[in-house]
């Protein structure tokens, strides 16, 4: 029913109702199956009013002809009005006739997603080193070596709507030169950088400080490179001011040079992976978080053991805005512990806010029975707050004597419910509890132990 009109059909709807509809329609997303076809298709055979109105709505439906490395493009280009264009594969592009087809229309594409081999990623190179005008989206990826090193003209050296750029495996040095144009940028992910894409810390934070509304930011090496003399700080820091997530996979060195040049108010969730380097200085990390409100407010930990690395993840048990996640690779499990103590240890301000700690072991946790227990209790003295400890048994077992010793509230002071897994399970030995249960009775902390029926 429409007001004034009664009941009517659909052909006597009127123009702005049918866009109305036709709005609705095409803002529903599609499912994965679907997504390399145009939703506006059906819509243009239904008739011929139907197929004029669309048509002459392609800003306001956000009309896109997608293209693919399997679809005849020239042909699609021929038939179809001149509509901005979506490069998208159906795979690893492993032949681009296809592709170079759409890229002869620079001033029409839109987005551009290409998983792409060397011998096409030359000539892909070569044809977009021209204004690209209305591209939005960005997303290339490949995993061959040696790749051709990204040159400065590179779309033209300029791209003022681009609000999402990811480059994997892609070195590209002056990339910073086509940030300074990127006003717009809202997403930005460049990661697996070759030596031959090196860009210093100083550049990099000198392109970001223009780009006031990136709201994710992902940086990340293959491997650890040369690094030029470091040069101090700035007395003042740039600020990105809703810059709300951040990743980085790399040296400590490069991290910390970069994190001394930029600040993040509104960040809630952060991944850092460092190379293996049991020992490294976190100054600036431990500042770039803490001037992050709401990483103060999260109070759930859970420290991860693994044969190849050990993490931290910290997060909110009452509702989800985020998280902080440190990951140091490791296949030495008796530095695990300790790398962990150190961790902890530099982000306490972080530590003694958390409520709830679990401790996992995904496989056969890497360090032996016979470790020192003291590590142990050293890792957990950061954890002021913790009332409620999930363990592994080996854990316990590792620990048990040290926590029921007459400082048996030095570490985890405000624990109330121990969780063991497999605890007063059928069947199971577990080595005595008592003593433990018996020395906290007689400080005053009493503590409940409860099984642990991990899933």
């Amino acid at each position: 029913m429409i007001r004034g009109l009664g009941r009517v059909t659909i052909e006597e709807l009127p123009d702005d109702v049918l866009l109305d509809i036709f709005e609705f329609y095409l803002s529903e997303p599609l499912p994965w199956y679907r997504r390399r076809t145009c939703q506006w298709y059906p819509l243009v055979h239904v008739c011929q009013r139907w197929r004029y109105l669309v048509f002459a709505s392609p800003l306001r439906l956000d009309l896109r002809l997608i293209c693919t490395d399997s679809s005849p493009v020239r042909e699609k280009l021929d038939i179809w009005p001149p509509l901005l264009i979506k490069i998208l594969p159906r795979g690893s592009i492993t032949h681009g006739d296809n592709i170079y087809a759409a890229l002869e229309h620079p001033n029409r594409i839109r987005e551009i997603c290409l998983w792409i081999i060397h011998p096409l990623l030359d000539r892909l190179v070569t044809m977009m080193q021209k204004p690209f005008p209305e591209l939005e989206s960005l997303f290339l990826v490949t995993y061959d070596e040696p790749v051709p090193v990204f040159p400065n003209t590179f779309l033209g050296g300029s791209a003022s709507r681009l609000r999402s750029l990811t480059l994997s495996g892609i070195p590209f040095p002056t990339l910073p030169k086509l940030l300074l144009s990127s006003n717009c940028l809202v997403d930005l992910s460049f990661d697996r950088i070759p030596q031959s894409g090196y860009i210093s810390p100083e550049t990099m934070a000198g392109s970001l400080s223009g780009l006031t509304r990136l709201k994710s930011f992902s940086i990340g090496f293959k491997s650890s490179v040369s690094f030029p003399d470091r040069r101090p700080p700035p007395p003042t820091r740039a600020v990105l001011p809703v810059l709300t997530q951040f990743q980085f996979c790399g040296p400590n060195e490069y991290l910390e040079d970069l994190l001394a040049r930029i600040n993040a108010p509104l960040l809630h969730t952060s991944c850092i992976a460092l190379f293996n380097q049991p020992v490294f200085g976190t100054q600036q990390l431990t500042q770039f978080i803490g001037h992050a409100p709401m990483f103060m407010s999260y109070n759930e930990a859970e420290i991860d053991f693994m044969s190849d690395a050990v993490s931290i993840i910290c997060s909110s048990i009452e509702q989800y805005s985020g998280y902080l996640k440190l990951d140091i690779p490791s296949n030495e499990g008796d530095l695990q512990v300790p790398s962990m103590t150190q961790i902890c240890s530099r982000f306490s301000f972080l530590m003694s806010r958390i409520e709830r700690l679990y401790i996992q072991a995904r496989h056969r946790l890497p360090f032996r029975v016979e470790m020192d227990d003291t590590h142990w209790l050293e890792l957990f003295r950061p954890f002021t707050a913790v009332q409620a400890l999930y363990l592994p048994l080996q854990v316990w077992t590792l620990i048990m004597h040290r926590l029921s010793e007459e400082s048996v509230t030095d570490a985890l002071p405000a624990l109330v419910d121990l969780y063991l897994e497999g605890y007063q399970a059928p069947g199971s030995e577990l080595p005595d509890i008592e003593p433990f249960i018996t020395a906290r009775q007689h400080s005053g902390h009493p503590v409940v132990v409860r099984c642990w029926d991990r899933l």
